[in-house]
């Protein structure tokens, strides 16, 4: 009768091992998939407010600055959201 019972479990523990290894398979294929996506940040405030991820897109402006008889040409950078219009902090560069 334990034979009985052994062979079973070995039955039952290939079904068990089959799902795993589909499991493990689409986790290394969604991995690969996550690491190939650019980092693009998204919109703190609609993720909460509406669930939803918003691209921030990149808004410059180009700031002519002078220094002495030195003219520099400053770049100001911010992020701001399609959706919500939300902003930034500003950065230089």
């Amino acid at each position: 009768m334990m034979w009985f019972y052994l062979s079973l479990s070995k039955f039952f523990n290939k079904i068990g091992n089959y799902f795993y290894n589909l499991h493990v398979k689409e986790l290394r294929i969604k991995q690969k998939k996550d690491s190939e996506k650019p980092n693009k940040p998204y919109c703190k405030k609609c993720v909460l407010k509406y669930a939803t991820t918003e691209k921030m897109q990149r808004k410059e402006n180009i700031i002519h600055a002078t220094q002495g008889d030195r003219v520099r040409k400053i770049t100001e950078f911010w992020l701001e959201c399609i959706r919500c219009k939300a902003k930034t902090k500003k950065g230089y560069c």
